[in-house]
């Protein structure tokens, strides 16, 4: 299993299934698929919607498409798509749609059988942590979540913040990108860094900066 994180900003992802998996599903998808700002175009079709996802819908996030999908035209829906949900409480319909969509080069989300697998995610303060068991173990991975979670807090976030800052500042006085690399590191572990954090996000960078100067540069 390959980790990997993709932009799915301007790519169309269909789910099949409006129920509380779909919703689970489409929420992450929301939340992370895009780049900042960037939109995901999503279409849910099913016969049934959950009030959240006709919510989505209302807000103009996602298209919902009511229909029976035994009879649906689902080479319509899945030509072109880039990534295919199938989250059905049908299990022979899900099967059904699986078959169709193993027709078409579109990457398949569903149980064991496709090639996908959607993790339990962390999203806060910048970072974005996926945890999956693939398909193993999905409680676990939730379990593993809400061990993981309360690890990331404002300080972390203020911090990562300062090093994408201090990340373009040591560009442009340092050449060696082993020694930048390795002065980020060192702030990362200095006591006294962290304290800095206690101050504002601007006047903490400075004063990682004076830190900086007198301990590594």
């Amino acid at each position: 299993m390959l980790p990997l994180y993709i932009n799915a900003a301007g790519k169309r992802i269909v789910v099949f299934g409006g129920g509380e998996v779909a919703e689970r599903k489409i929420r992450q998808i929301l939340e992370t698929a895009g780049a900042e700002g960037a939109e995901v175009a999503v279409e849910v079709y099913s016969r049934d919607f959950t009030p959240r996802i006709r919510e989505f819908a209302a807000e103009g996030k996602l298209k919902c498409f009511q229909c029976d999908l035994w009879h649906e035209d689902l080479r319509r829906c899945l030509e072109g798509a880039f990534l295919a949900i199938i989250s059905t409480s049908d299990e022979p319909l899900n099967e059904h749609i699986l078959n169709a969509a193993l027709k078409f080069n579109v990457l398949i989300n569903y149980r064991h059988k496709g090639d996908v697998f959607m993790g339990s995610v962390i999203n806060k303060h910048g970072f974005l942590i996926s945890i999956s068991t693939e398909g193993r173990g999905p409680a676990m991975a939730r379990y593993m979540r809400e061990k993981i979670a309360p690890l990331i807090g404002e300080r972390e976030g203020k911090m990562l913040l300062i090093q994408s800052r201090l990340r373009t500042e040591l560009k442009a006085t340092i050449k060696d990108e082993a020694r930048r690399q390795e002065i980020l590191n060192q702030v990362l572990h200095d006591p006294d860094c962290w304290a800095a954090l206690d101050a504002p996000p601007a006047v903490a960078e400075e004063l990682i900066l004076r830190i900086i100067g007198d301990k590594y540069a």
